[in-house]
C-alpha cells in the first residue's frame, strides 16, 4: 500500500534505506536504519537496524552457549 510523502506529496510506494547510529537517554549507541523519501530523502521513519540486531543477538547466544559473559 503507497503512501504520501508528507514533505513533497509524492507517493511512496518503496523507501530508501540508510544506516544511522542511535543513542538513548542512557548513552547506549544502537545500529538504526531511517527510512527516507525516494524523491526527496525526507526520513520517513527511524528504527534499530534488524539485521544487525539480529547479529548482536547471535554473538551475544554464541558467547553464553560458550560459558563466556
Amino acid at each position: 500500500m503507497a503512501g504520501k510523502c508528507p514533505k513533497c506529496q509524492n507517493m511512496v510506494g518503496g523507501v530508501r534505506s540508510e544506516q544511522v547510529s542511535i543513542t538513548n537517554n542512557a548513552g547506549n549507541s544502537f545500529a538504526g536504519a531511517a527510512y527516507t523519501c525516494p524523491h526527496c530523502q525526507t526520513i520517513l521513519g527511524v528504527t534499530v537496524d534488524p539485521y544487525a540486531f539480529k547479529n548482536e543477538i547471535a554473538i551475544e547466544l554464541m558467547k553464553r552457549m560458550r560459558g563466556g559473559r
